[in-house]
């Protein structure tokens, strides 16, 4: 009696499992610094305010003292609470430097676009050109110049009111467009050679649908770590200005203008009017810093690799 032996099908491999971008950019625990300091900026900025303990212009008898129960982070010259006005001044640095950034982001990218698509013609000299010349000035005498030109009080242009912080986010937007100008056009010139912008010109596809339906979507990834850089320097740039009585103006508070009203009494022992915005000012630089060094290497096809593969693991290979 013969007995007939059935072979089991091949094991078939489990598909392999992309990380996602969190997860990639989380391999490396100072991204993950980066990611935990920017989140907690972004809370300070959105929730801070809420959490304030006193009026951050009510004015006091109890001037400069120490931190204490009362005061955690102590007062200013004027008896004002200085966790008060750090956390409303959280918001107003974070959402200039925001504010600044999504300017620069979407005209600067608009323009390196259309120069990109439109190389070689007048337009593309054009807009180029015009970015040199504000390259050509150094970033902070740029930002300050604009801010003491615009004004620092707030304007008034018919029902629309645009106040100081919005004046200094302009300014600071201005100065940035270059770089993300640069960046997107350097993007769209190495797209147009590429077989499927060839193929939508070939079917005679409109401009808007070149810049936003085909080049757009695969030129994000550079533009979004550039981002990140962006925000660090746009936050440290709106201290200088208002460090410097150019950025927001009192009553308003920002971390530069803390910084600004500390100097004085500095030499006096008043240590805690510089420490807690100089950390945070320090704290979302590097963020930001990290966080942008992160998103690079995550959105680098380069540097991706699969979870799961079965060269990463020890012992994967198998002799034949």
């Amino acid at each position: 009696m013969t007995t007939t032996t059935v072979a089991s099908p091949p094991a078939v491999a489990a598909p392999l499992r992309r990380p996602n971008l969190l997860q990639r950019m989380a391999r490396n625990r100072l991204s993950v610094f980066g990611l935990v300091g920017v989140s907690l900026i972004l809370l300070l900025a959105l929730i801070g305010p809420f959490l304030a303990p006193y009026d951050p212009t009510a004015l006091s008898p109890a001037r400069l003292r120490p931190p204490s129960p009362e005061h955690l982070m102590g007062t200013e010259n004027f008896g004002r609470d200085v966790l008060s006005r750090f956390l409303y001044g959280s918001r107003v640095s974070v959402f200039v430097s925001l504010g600044s950034v999504a300017f620069a982001l979407v005209v600067g990218a608009l323009a390196g676009m259309v120069a990109g698509l439109r190389s070689g013609t007048w337009l593309d000299t054009l807009i180029m050109r015009g970015m040199d010349v504000i390259l050509a000035f150094p970033l902070i005498v740029l930002a300050a110049v604009l801010s003491g030109v615009l004004g620092t009080r707030t304007l008034e242009l018919g029902p629309i009111t645009i106040t100081n912080i919005v004046i200094v986010a302009f300014a600071i937007g201005v100065v940035l467009m270059p770089v993300f100008a640069r960046v997107a056009r350097a993007s769209v010139l190495a797209e147009t050679r590429e077989d499927y912008i060839l193929a939508a010109r070939s079917f005679g596809a409109r401009t808007r649908d070149l810049l936003f339906g085909n080049l757009l979507p695969n030129i994000q990834a550079p533009l979004i770590v550039q981002a990140a850089f962006a925000l660090a320097v746009a936050i440290a740039v709106e201290a200088a200005l208002s460090f410097l009585g150019l950025g927001v103006q009192p009553p308003e508070a920002s971390w530069g203008t803390m910084l600004s009203d500390a100097r004085r009494f500095l030499l006096l022992g008043a240590w805690w009017l510089v420490l807690f915005p100089a950390l945070a000012i320090a704290l979302a630089v590097l963020s930001f810093n990290l966080v942008g060094d992160a998103l690079r290497d995550a959105l680098d096809p380069r540097a991706r690799t699969i979870v799961g593969e079965a060269a990463s693991e020890p012992g994967a290979e198998r002799s034949p």
